[in-house]
């Protein structure tokens, strides 16, 4: 079992739906954040979705910081959280004045039969 910054190493990790030219290309890793997810960021995401169970007690404590129990405090830890920070779907709100007043609104039935 090699293990890489305390993780069980695994096949390499690509996102080609949210980073379709790699991680390297995005814009938003460095060339070292871009190296060690694609390294790590398999194990990472097995341990995450609970596919897999942690060996050890680095692995224990990154489950730890993804179930916001305790706060990051390694670099893969800081790293899967701004991964996870940039593929989240957020939802966008707007304002817009969509309802219209009419004159119904204004007057009761009673008001007008006059």
């Amino acid at each position: 079992m090699e293990l890489l910054h305390g993780f069980v190493k695994t096949s390499n990790f690509y996102d080609d739906i949210n980073f379709p030219n790699g991680f390297n290309r995005s814009g938003h890793f460095t060339i070292q954040e871009s190296e060690l997810l694609t390294q790590v960021g398999r194990r990472l995401f097995v341990l995450e979705q609970g596919i897999d169970v942690p060996n050890n007690q680095v692995e224990q404590n990154f489950l730890q910081t993804c179930n916001h129990e305790k706060d990051s405090k390694t670099k893969v830890e800081r790293l899967w959280q701004k991964y996870k920070k940039l593929t989240q779907k957020r939802a966008i709100h707007t304002l817009s004045a969509t309802a219209k007043s009419t004159n119904q609104d204004n007057y009761s039935e009673t008001e007008d039969s006059y």
